[in-house]
């Protein structure tokens, strides 16, 4: 048996590991560019899954978390005049009953006005002012201030009153000390009255710290129960299993582990352990990821704390961060169901010159490693890899990079398109360069499902792995965006800063996943990827392979160079790909000799007669037909557009250094066939025109896949494009005497 076909026996192809539960045999290690399973050792495993998000980490946007209010203990409040009886203080004691009221009728001259100093600065984005149960005594006109030295104010919503209870969302979040509302209106028979005045925020750290105002941190925790035990079930993991998954990402909030002293909690680790033991039963790994550390790690809501950014100057917040980690080392060291540990999530250093992210990295590395130093550490190259430094700077092992992919430029096909191109290119040079695996561990391509299967296949083909934001969310956007494969539900929210632990709890359990839209079309979509097999070269076969300038790469006659400079297929373009030991290839040119890389100085030639160090390569596929060639001795292969012969010599993958290649060689000779298809591009059918008597028309996706065929004759036809999805299709046409003629096509 031939060394090749040894090496696809070991491998096995495999992508998910076939008994029921995981044993020690499943643990997963970094082995260079790939996972492994029996400790890095075994099969190559990639993970392919799908974050849960809104679950143990409470995005506002996702779920039906509520609002947060502010804690009020020590506010003080002032106004322009005060009725006898009433009490300022009376707005700040949750009781609608009672009340600050003016005294006046209210009238339009800026005179009544009310204001609070909440002592400090502080965070909201929504603010209340409620007459509660005394009727008619709202404003019928208002104007909301705001300022941190009660000098210099700044207006941030004007609005007319209709109901008693007054709930503005303001257009921007604001950290401000002073709060001034102006009654601008004309109410002759009614005074202005407030029964209770908050502020609100809706980011995780408000929402958390507005339950244990009312009922304390463990008893928060027990309300929070019912809304972790309704948003992710056991029927959920077995959906996510049912798309061919294997994995999970769990996004947690600290204060999920933690009490807000630093103390670990006791009960802290009840979700994760149910979410492990669960997806250790459906065979399906889990990664744990921080989603919003002490401090705020990036000052985006989404993180948990909106514009708090303290971690990486303040030495309270590392050390509570060390610990949470230190307590999920000890706990899960020895699990294999757990395939990584991803510190920090979107990490963006308040000041990258004097506090980079990959410092802190650092110091949580050693700090894992020193309890846990078989888990895979998952380090966040965020906002790119350029923010983080390869693993050979600090000697990190076992570890793996990952990037988040998101382009605002949310209904642009061709901004997407290229960004898919940029970034494909980029996840390839850090891997290789570095030597390291990665994980998209979160990406969004929006309303363009040919882009989400490009995107997909192409990591796929990188054996990375990938997990999408996210499982579910709440809600359905206009123009659709796909942000989960269950949406739509619009159920009751609770009103945390009022409503019984009893009401919460029962408007949170209506949030089951079946109570949800199936978002069907994105998951038959996305689940055409999820079981594809790993990829290997193709050991054993012929191939031709091809420049950008789209002219076969070819030995020259007279002295064995290499360069891309012909057009037709002959002897001279076709190579073996032979292999040569740890996945990597050579290439056995049609002169029975072996493609070397050289020097990295010279040109390239097909001259040695065994395979060397220099003859050995890594077939890196970027995506279906795309492929770039590493040199051992870390070079990359050149075309030189055609203009040069090819040379070894290049650090990164950009455009000369991409290649297409193939198996299929044609024999036949064209003959000239006049051809049409028209308009280029398209919106709901094409015309062909063809002096072919009869031919055969196939389409194919960008993926090589077939869909759509039909028959033609001499003449026009009008071909309908309308079930057709908007991107690239390739036009094949032959009629079985000539070679095909093949034209791009773009679809709207």
């Amino acid at each position: 048996m031939s060394n090749y076909k040894i090496y696809i026996a070991f491998v096995c192809f495999l992508t998910l590991s076939v008994h029921g539960q995981m044993t020690s045999a499943d643990f997963l290690k970094a082995d260079g560019t790939v996972l492994r399973n029996n400790n890095g050792l075994g099969d190559t495993i990639t993970l392919r899954g799908t974050n849960l998000g809104a679950w143990l980490s409470m995005e506002y946007w996702m779920g039906p978390v509520g609002k947060g209010s502010l804690n009020r203990s020590t506010w003080q409040a002032s106004a322009s005049s005060s009725y006898p009886g009433t009490d300022l203080q009376n707005v700040f004691d949750r009781d609608l009953n009672s009340r600050w009221s003016s005294g006046l009728a209210q009238i339009p001259d800026g005179s009544q006005y009310f204001m609070v100093d909440m002592q400090e600065n502080v965070l909201f984005n929504r603010v209340s002012f409620e007459a509660g149960s005394h009727t008619g005594d709202y404003p019928r006109g208002y104007k909301i201030e705001v300022s941190e030295d009660a000098n210099n104010w700044e207006e941030v919503m004007s609005g007319t009153g209709s109901t008693e209870n007054i709930f503005v969302q303001l257009p921007n979040i604001y950290f401000k000390r002073y709060i001034k509302i102006t009654q601008t209106g004309t109410a002759n028979s009614n005074f202005w009255s407030i029964a209770e005045f908050n502020l609100y925020m809706e980011d995780d750290f408000t929402v958390r710290n507005s339950l244990i105002d009312r009922f304390g941190e463990d008893g928060a925790d027990v309300v929070l129960d019912s809304f972790q035990k309704a948003w992710i079930t056991t029927n959920d993991l077995d959906n996510i299993k049912a798309m061919g998954m294997n994995m999970v990402r769990v996004p947690f909030y600290w204060m999920e582990i933690m009490y807000n002293d630093g103390t670990i909690k006791p009960q802290g680790f009840d979700q994760l352990d149910w979410v492990i033991a669960e997806c250790n039963s459906r065979n399906m790994y889990v990664i744990l990821d921080l989603h919003g550390a002490p401090g705020g790690m990036n000052g985006f809501i989404t993180s948990g704390q909106a514009f708090f950014n303290e971690l990486w100057t303040n030495s309270t917040y590392q050390q509570m961060t060390i610990d949470i980690w230190k307590a999920l080392a000890h706990r899960y060291k020895d699990n294999p169901t757990v395939a990584a540990y991803d510190l920090l999530n979107e990490p963006l250093s308040s000041d990258q010159t004097n506090y980079p992210i990959h410092g802190f990295y650092n110091t949580l590395y050693k700090e894992v490693r020193s309890i846990d130093p078989d888990h895979i550490i998952s380090i966040g190259a965020f906002p790119g890899f350029n923010f983080v430094v390869p693993p050979a700077h600090y000697g990190w092992t076992n570890v793996l990079y990952q990037v988040h992919h998101y382009n605002e430029d949310k209904t642009n096909w061709a901004s997407q398109n290229g960004f898919i191109d940029a970034i494909l290119l980029d996840v390839a040079n850090h891997m290789y360069n570095w030597n390291v695996p990665v994980l998209a561990g979160e990406f969004n391509f929006w309303d363009f499902p040919d882009l989400w299967e490009r995107y997909l296949s192409g990591l796929n083909k990188l054996n990375v792995s990938w997990s999408n934001w996210a499982y579910k969310v709440k809600r359905i956007d206009n123009p659709v965006e796909n942000w989960g494969y269950y949406d739509g539900f619009d159920g009751p929210i609770p009103d945390i800063h009022y409503d019984s632990p009893e009401v919460i709890s029962e408007k949170w359990s209506q949030y089951i996943t079946p109570n949800f839209r199936i978002n069907q079309g994105h998951i038959d979509n996305v689940k055409q990827f999820t079981t594809t097999q790993v990829t290997l070269p193709p050991f054993g076969e012929t191939i031709w392979i091809k420049g950008n300038n789209l002219k076969y790469l070819t030995i020259l006659d007279d002295n064995e160079t290499l360069s891309c400079d012909k057009i037709k297929v002959d002897n001279q373009v076709k190579f073996e790909v032979v292999y040569a030991g740890n996945g990597e290839i050579a290439l056995l040119g049609a002169n029975n000799m072996y493609v070397s890389a050289g020097n990295g100085v010279n040109n390239m030639l097909c001259n040695a007669l065994n395979i060397g160090d220099t003859e050995t390569f890594k077939f890196i596929q970027i995506e279906d037909g795309r492929i770039a060639l590493r040199s051992k001795q870390g070079y990359y292969v050149s075309s030189e557009d055609g203009q040069k012969p090819v040379i070894a010599n290049r650090q990164s993958v950009d455009g000369w250094e991409v290649f297409s290649w193939g198996t299929n060689f044609s024999n036949g000779k064209p003959k000239n066939v006049t051809a049409k298809i028209y308009p280029n591009p398209a919106k709901g059918e094409v015309i062909i025109k063809s002096d072919l008597k009869n031919y055969n028309l196939k389409v194919f996706n960008m993926f090589s896949q077939l869909v759509k065929e039909t028959n033609g004759v001499e003449g026009e036809m009008n071909f309908s494009t309308s079930d057709l999805r908007p991107g690239l299709y390739v036009f094949f046409i032959n009629d079985e005497k000539t070679d095909p003629l093949v034209r791009k096509i773009i679809i709207h």
